[in-house]
Parts: structure tokens; sequence; C-alpha cells
């Protein structure tokens, strides 16, 4: 019996060696793909901006000191034992002025370095060896002081735009004592030995200045303007440590210790990192072309 052998199409055998050739390309890749995968470079990690100088402020201030009645720290003299201690002695209160930059360390911790000058205060004192029956000593002068400090505060939250907070400061405090005298006022006649009543001439004292350490504590509170301002309001006590005037022609100075002020201040800050923060921005407004013509 004779078999017939049905005819195969033309296209059947490049169909099949397309198929074979597909076959081995994709075991190829398949046996490459573990050692090309391993090749691979990781993807580059992208670094953290982190932003420079936005913690800093600037700070302006007013200051009205009230000095504390001064101690009075006047060397005994051997010449005269019987020397009476001095009175009334006093300080008038003065506004001052100041500023200083700071940097905001976290939310809560900002730490800033100030300088106040505060208005030269007038000092005066009594003393009378009769308790001012036959006459009396008037002992007087002005006294300026500038500070330094650098203080660190802690904020302590803040509700409806008002921050209080608390600081603490340490630095060095400059007096100058200029401007002093001496004058003995007579009551009745010739009570200092010499004829008539009333003030003799006034001794002058050299003018110096001393500067030592100082510390203060403070108390306030700040309030949000926006737009990197802030409305800053405190009271500080502050401790200024000792002044004194320069010897007159009788070797005798103004000696004061433990000056100390009481000190209300109000000011404004300035923060780099909030300046523009809150200002509306131009961005996503339409741009209008005019080349100046009312009639277009």
């Amino acid at each position: 019996m004779i078999q017939q052998t049905r005819p195969s199409h033309p296209a059947l055998p490049a169909m099949r060696a397309a198929l074979a050739g597909t076959t081995l390309l994709v075991a190829s890749l398949m046996v490459q793909a573990p050692a090309q995968g391993a090749d691979l470079a990781p993807p580059p990690l992208e670094a953290a901006v982190i932003p420079v100088g936005s913690g800093w402020y600037l700070r302006a201030d007013f200051t009205e000191s009230y000095l504390v009645r001064p101690k009075d720290a006047t060397l005994p003299d051997p010449n005269d034992p019987g020397m009476p201690p001095l009175l009334r002695r006093s300080l008038s209160h003065e506004p001052g002025y100041g500023g200083g930059v700071g940097y905001r360390f976290t939310p809560w911790l900002r730490v800033d370095a100030t300088i106040d000058q505060r208005l030269a205060a007038t000092y005066s004192a009594y003393s009378s060896r009769s308790n001012f029956v036959t006459g009396y000593n008037v002992e007087a002068g002005r006294l300026s002081v500038l500070t330094g400090l650098v203080n660190v505060y802690a904020d302590l939250g803040t509700w409806w735009g008002l921050t209080p907070y608390l600081g603490a400061g340490l630095g060095f405090a400059q007096k100058d004592f200029h401007g002093g005298y001496t004058q003995t006022t007579c009551v009745i006649d010739a009570c200092d030995g010499n004829a008539g009543t009333g003030p003799r001439t006034a001794v002058a004292r050299p003018d110096r200045s001393v500067t030592s350490f100082a510390w203060s504590l403070t108390g306030g509170v700040s309030y949000d303007l926006g737009a990197g301002f802030s409305l800053d309001a405190s009271y500080r006590y502050v401790d200024l440590g000792r002044a004194k005037s320069g010897s007159d022609a009788f070797g005798q100075s103004s000696r004061l210790k433990d000056l100390a002020a009481n000190e209300v201040r109000v000011g404004l800050r300035y923060a780099f990192a909030d300046s523009f923060a809150r200002l509306p921005s131009l961005q996503g407004l339409p741009v209008v072309w005019s080349s100046g013509n009312p009639y277009e």
C-alpha cells in the first residue's frame, strides 16, 4: 500500500526557525538576568537639605532702669575714726537703649548677646556729725552703666500668639562715675570753723570707670507680629557689682557696692527664618502685558 505524503506549507520552516530563535533568546536572558541584576548600582540617595542660618535674629530694646539703693563701701579713715556713715543714698531711675543678635536652636531654646547703655543716673548721699543740727555734708555725682550679657532663654510655648519665657545672663558691667564732688553746708555760723552759714566750696572728685562681673534674671512675653517680627516685653533684674570715683584732694572718694537694677524692657525682635514666610505669594497670578497705552 502506497502512503501519500501531504505537502507542507512553504512558510512553515521559516516560522519554526523563528520560534526556535526566540526560545534560545529567552533562555539566554533568563540565565544572564541574575548576573546583570547584581551588577546594577543602587539608586543614589538624595541629600537632605539643611537650612543654614535659619535661626538667627536681631533685637532692639528700650529699657527703664530703676537702680536700687546702693550700699556704702567707703573705706574707714584711720585719721578720722568718728566719720559718720552715709545716709539717704539714692540713684535716680533713667532710660536706656540697647540691642543684640541671637540664635534659636530649638522651638524652646535660644541664646543671644546684648549690649545695653543706660543714661547717667544722679547719685547723692548725706552725712552729718551733728545729726544735721549744725551742718551736713553731701556727696554726689553721675553714674552711667553699660552692660554686655550673653543670655539663655527657655520659651514656654505659644498661646494666641503670646510666648512667655524665662532667661538668665552672664557678662560684664562698666560703671562710669563722673562729675563727682563733696560739699559741706553749715546750718549755723562757723560750723566748720569758717565764718558764715550756707554751702561751702565743693571739692571735686575725679572721674573713674570700673568694669566688673554682672549677671541677670529675666522673665517676659513676646507676641508674634508676623513676617519675622515679634514684640517683646520683659522684666529683668541685673546685678552690677561695684562703682567708685577717683580720690579728691583729701584722699577721699565715693565708693558704692551691691549695685543692681530692676528693669522694664520693651523691644522688637526680627527673625530671619520667618521674614517672608507669611507674606502673600505672587505665584499663580495672571501676568498682564501692556504697552502703556491706556486705550488698549
